[in-house]
């Protein structure tokens, strides 16, 4: 699996797609602090509390990594050649999943770099600046980060499903955005806490004490869409 994965970076670093999208987000976070200086919101602590309310729109970039993984290579029919030498296909599917989470990490980390990096560069150090403020922020954002994995796997499986790239993400933003609207139409509105999106109002709400709920829902949507997309996938027409 370790070669796969290497395999599947080289591939991705060596294709301009994903620093031109590194770049955009960096330059975007740059901006956002930026604009903040000089007015009532113009120091470190709002910066962090409006980074929190951020935390949802990530799930908006997440198809555009895993179609860079998944999609050029079924573009082009090259996933045979790797078949043809006998790689297990779950296998195949477990490798360029873990390396869209492993892309995500690192875009995640960079984007976090650039945005405080820019906050200690363009706002003023205030007294609610302090080091509960940055623990509870990192606290959210590691939940956030079970549910972007879900959201990865849930856009792995759609990119393995259907071979045009933008069915693929057309159905990856209806899942999550419309869901809820379609379980008001069936009369299953107590399932609506239940969706990814719903948990990004627990995740941003200041009173919470405990995230149990958000992780479960995150771990169990992960499972399921990691065992349609390795079904899927191992049907998948290659050629």
């Amino acid at each position: 699996m370790a070669k796969l994965i290497h395999a599947d970076f080289y591939k991705t670093f060596h294709r301009v797609y994903f620093y031109i999208l590194v770049a955009g987000l960096a330059a975007l976070c740059f901006l956002m602090n930026y604009a903040m200086r000089g007015g009532m919101l113009g120091n470190m602590s709002s910066s962090v509390q409006f980074a929190v309310m951020l935390l949802e729109y990530p799930v908006i970039i997440l198809p555009m990594v895993t179609q860079i993984v998944f999609s050029e290579e079924f573009q082009f029919h090259t996933l045979k050649n790797t078949a043809s030498y006998g790689t297990n296909r779950t296998l195949l599917f477990t490798a360029k999943l873990i390396t869209s989470i492993l892309l995500c990490m690192i875009l995640a980390a960079v984007v976090l770099a650039a945005y405080f990096g820019s906050m200690f560069i363009f706002l003023k150090h205030d007294a609610e600046f302090t080091s509960s403020l940055l623990n509870n922020f990192f606290m959210r954002l590691g939940v956030s980060c079970a549910v972007y994995a879900a959201c990865i796997t849930m856009s792995a499986f759609f990119t393995v499903l259907f071979r045009r790239n933008g069915l693929a993400i057309f159905f990856y933003y209806g899942v999550f955005y419309l869901m809820q609207y379609f379980l008001v139409l069936l009369h299953l509105e107590k399932f609506e806490s239940y969706l990814l999106e719903a948990q990004f109002a627990t995740i941003r709400k200041l009173s919470v004490t405990s995230f149990q709920k958000p992780l479960m829902v995150s771990a169990v949507t992960t499972l399921v869409f990691f065992i349609a997309g390795a079904v899927a996938f191992r049907r998948k027409d290659l050629c």
